[in-house]
């Protein structure tokens, strides 16, 4: 349960994002339950998701001139290494994610996890989406399902979220 003095902050915040972006619209899933770890994390395939606007260098950058945002997601292999991604977005300064990527996607990190047997393995697709979404309604309702059920697909047990 939040606190007061962060329910506040997140008023605060949601009021600011009104007003800087006349499309913003808040978008709740309540549909999304905590589920508790089924098998030890040393035997869990683990996927890495991120909102920081990460893609492999030779896939298209997310459109950062849309003003409703970017939806879309780009897929990364389990077997990149971090010196292989990009990082583009709207509303941060990429600077030092571009020059470490693993700041906001931890994929050489998750690696060096399976290698210690610390994670069973790093899953076979990861995925990258640009976070500035003002109204995340067609996000939630639509893209976000297909990467769900892609994870889901390929027995990923846990997935690491990551912002921007």
């Amino acid at each position: 349960m939040p606190t007061p003095d962060l329910e506040e902050r997140f008023r605060r915040w949601l009021k600011l994002i009104g007003e800087m972006h006349g499309n913003a619209h808040f978008t709740p899933n309540e549909t999304v339950k905590w589920a508790p770890m089924r098998k030890p994390l040393a035997e869990s395939t683990i996927a890495l998701v991120s909102t920081a606007g990460v893609h492999l260098k030779n896939q298209p950058v997310h459109n950062l001139l849309d003003a409703h945002g970017d939806p879309s997601f780009r897929e990364i292999p389990g077997a990149t290494q971090a010196s292989d991604i990009a990082v583009d977005h709207s509303h941060y300064d990429t600077t030092d994610a571009n020059a470490d990527p693993n700041c906001v996607f931890p994929i050489d990190r998750l690696h060096e996890l399976a290698e210690a047997g610390i994670v069973g393995a790093v899953a076979p697709m990861n995925y990258g989406f640009m976070g500035f979404i003002p109204d995340g309604r067609l996000l939630r309702d639509t893209t976000a399902p297909i990467v769900a059920e892609r994870l889901f697909n390929q027995g990923t047990d846990a997935v690491v979220l990551t912002p921007g």
